[in-house]
């Protein structure tokens, strides 16, 4: 019989020194202040994140949370959109289709980066793809349909 860690964030490595200088964290509050964790960088139009992997961002087996992975994700793209946007309204696109691809599990033991561009824009929507990597590999990828905010 195998058994599974009570506590299997018991072990992570102090990962926070490995993320790059020119990431800053998120101050956020609501859902994606409760997931933590996130550092971002914003370049070229793009936002890169990186995730600082906590214990509370694990599912059973001791890798990341498909759902922790999803919401790095919608907001990595999502920012992007914004960005590319270059509104400056305090008003975020939202989010009508995310098409993910899990493509491997996440190394608790490695920091987590996401990468988006835009693909296209019209005056209503924002079509982007992106994807995360773990250990210099993709775990994750996505395709995204936004709806821009409205022009003031």
């Amino acid at each position: 019989m195998t058994t599974t860690n009570q506590h299997p964030g018991e072990d992570l490595p102090d990962l926070e020194r490995r993320i790059p200088s020119e990431y800053r964290p998120l101050a956020q509050e609501g859902f994606l202040g409760y997931l933590g964790g996130i550092w971002v960088r914003q370049a070229d139009g793009c936002v890169d994140t990186c995730l600082l992997i906590a214990a509370d961002h694990l599912n059973p087996n001791g890798t990341v949370h498909g759902g922790v992975l999803l919401s790095l994700l919608d907001y990595t793209l999502g920012a992007t959109a914004e960005a590319a946007l270059g509104q400056g309204t305090g008003r975020h696109p939202a989010t009508i289709s995310l098409t993910t691809h899990f493509l491997a599990a996440a190394d608790r033991r490695d920091l987590l980066f996401g990468t988006a561009q835009v693909l296209r824009r019209t005056r209503t929507l924002s079509f982007v793809e992106g994807q995360v990597s773990s250990g210099g590999r993709p775990v994750a990828s996505a395709s995204a349909v936004f709806r821009n905010p409205a022009l003031a």
